[in-house]
C-alpha cells in the first residue's frame, strides 16, 4: 500500500471541516444549545477554517507565501515557526 499524497491528505481535511461545518450549523439550528455554547459553536468554526488551510497549504505550489495567506493568525505564526 503506497503512502497518501499530499493531494489525497487534504480532500480529507476538506471533507473533515465539511463535516465539522454541518455539525456546527445542526447544533446552532437548536437555538438552547446556541445560546448556551457560542464560545464552542465558535470553537467547531475554528477548527473547520484551520482544516481547509492546511489543506490549501498541503496543495500549494509555493507553501512559504500560502502560509502567509491563512487568515487565522495564531496558526499562520505557528507555521511560520516551524518552517
Amino acid at each position: 500500500m503506497g503512502q497518501a499524497t499530499h493531494r489525497q491528505i487534504a480532500i480529507v481535511l476538506d471533507e473533515l471541516a465539511e463535516d465539522i461545518e454541518a455539525l456546527g450549523t445542526a447544533l446552532c439550528d437548536d437555538m438552547a444549545v446556541a445560546i448556551n455554547h457560542v464560545d464552542k459553536l465558535q470553537a467547531i468554526d475554528l477548527i473547520a477554517q484551520k482544516q481547509r488551510s492546511l489543506a490549501r497549504l498541503l496543495l500549494a505550489d509555493r507553501p512559504t507565501e500560502e502560509v502567509e495567506r491563512i487568515a487565522i493568525d495564531v496558526l499562520r505564526d505557528r507555521l511560520r515557526l516551524s518552517g
